[in-house]
């Protein structure tokens, strides 16, 4: 009996992973050979019954029912007799009803039988087949309408309903992605807010200190020409340095309301891309800069902007801190492209790895002062960004589907991994 269960199992499995087109035919069929088979078992019982009512009335099957309870039976077929003659037997009442009534059930049981099979069939077929998906189809559609992205939309058959709940639930998935990239890209912008209004305090309060402080001078006169130009000067440099903090801001909102169009390239113009931009930066006295794409020549879907600016900010800072050899490394696999940028510098501090890409960070190899721009990670000179760089290579990897990451090679100097989806 095991074996009995477990081969109907099989069977019924293998049954529910069809196709529907499959399966329809398969129930048609059955279908129709359970129908043959009801009407030939009816016709059999009704053709006994009617044996039975004949046997009964001494009559043989040749006799033939005329109506109103009689039955005929003619003798001689050739065409020279005159006037073949005829026997009429006569049934009781009770044996004509019977027997209208196995006629009529001969007559109607082949349209019975196939109207019961199709609602039976469209039942089951309904039940077996798409009950269960459109049932989760329903329920994921009600959930995703009142912002419920935690039910699965899971179907467990490889039939094509198994395909669009399986759809679905991808794109129930990536709504959730895209929302979490949303409150993530919020909170992003929230914590550049925040190191906004935590470095702009630093000038304003210089501005206003010496504000105060010429303001008191004045009133007693003992502020001097060399003095007030002095002072003038100090916070002539306090108000240019909020001006270039305004503007960083204007660049940041810039890359996020940037809007991603991807084009079709292949592996080969992506290394083309890579080396004529890396070509461009070589400059005397300046660190090798070597170019590897790895992957088979195929198609790959990207904003070449957006790879580009990441690259350029990469590789800037690699320039600044590597010695004699910067390594650019492109990799494509499983639908995302790694770009990573390894120089041979001293690397960064376990801090700088935490917090290189935070809006306006300044490590500990270097401090920020306040009359010049904040350097990018704490490593470098300025770069024209404010502190910027790496935070923009952050929003623009998340605009392509990616992200960023920081590390130390065992060989020394630093890597950082830029992801993009390319799928």
């Amino acid at each position: 009996m095991d074996w009995i269960e477990e081969q109907i199992e099989k069977f019924q499995k293998k049954v529910k992973n069809t196709s529907l087109q499959k399966a329809m035919v398969l129930y048609l069929v059955f279908a129709i050979f359970i129908t043959l088979a009801a009407v030939g078992i009816t016709n059999e019982i009704c053709d006994n019954f009617m044996n039975v009512i004949l046997e009964m009335n001494n009559m043989s099957d040749e006799y033939q029912y005329i109506g109103d309870c009689e039955f005929v039976i003619q003798y001689g077929e050739d065409d020279n007799i005159i006037g073949m003659l005829k026997e009429i037997v006569t049934i009781s009442e009770s044996d004509n009803r019977l027997w209208q009534a196995l006629s009529l059930i001969k007559s109607l049981c082949i349209p019975v039988y196939s109207a019961i099979a199709v609602i039976l069939v469209s039942a089951f077929y309904y039940r077996n087949k798409l009950q269960e998906p459109v049932h989760l189809l329903k329920k994921e559609m009600e959930a995703i309408k009142r912002n419920d992205l935690s039910f699965s939309c899971y179907y467990d058959n490889t039939d094509e309903m198994g395909d669009i709940c399986k759809t679905m639930d991808s794109m129930r998935k990536a709504v959730l992605d895209n929302q979490k990239n949303m409150w993530e890209l919020m909170e992003e912008q929230r914590k550049i807010n925040g190191a906004f209004a935590h470095d702009i305090r630093t000038p304003l309060t210089v501005i206003i200190g010496y504000t105060q402080m010429l303001s008191e001078y004045c009133k007693s006169g003992q502020v001097d020409d060399a003095m007030l130009k002095e002072t003038l000067g100090i916070i002539e440099k306090q108000a240019v340095r909020m001006q270039v903090f305004s503007e960083t801001m204007k660049e940041i909102n810039g890359f996020e309301m940037l809007e991603v169009f991807k084009k079709s390239h292949t592996i080969s113009e992506l290394h083309h891309e890579i080396s004529s931009f890396a070509e461009g930066l070589k400059a005397e006295n300046a660190p090798y800069i070597s170019v590897t794409v790895k992957g088979m020549d195929e198609i790959l879907y990207y904003d070449e902007n957006i790879i580009m600016e990441v690259l350029s900010n990469l590789l800037s800072n690699a320039l600044r801190y590597g010695k004699e050899r910067v390594e650019v490394l492109a990799e494509h696999e499983n639908g995302f492209l790694y770009l990573y940028v390894k120089d041979d510098g001293k690397g960064m501090t376990r801090e700088e790895l935490y917090k290189a890409d935070r809006p306006y960070y300044s490590g500990e190899n270097m401090k920020q002062d306040l009359t010049s721009e904040v350097g990018q990670t704490g490593r470098s000179k300025q770069d024209g960004h404010m502190g910027l760089g790496l935070t923009i290579c952050k929003l623009l990897c998340k605009k392509h589907g990616g992200f960023i990451s920081f590390s130390n090679s065992i060989e020394g100097g630093a890597v950082v991994c830029a992801q993009f989806n390319v799928g």
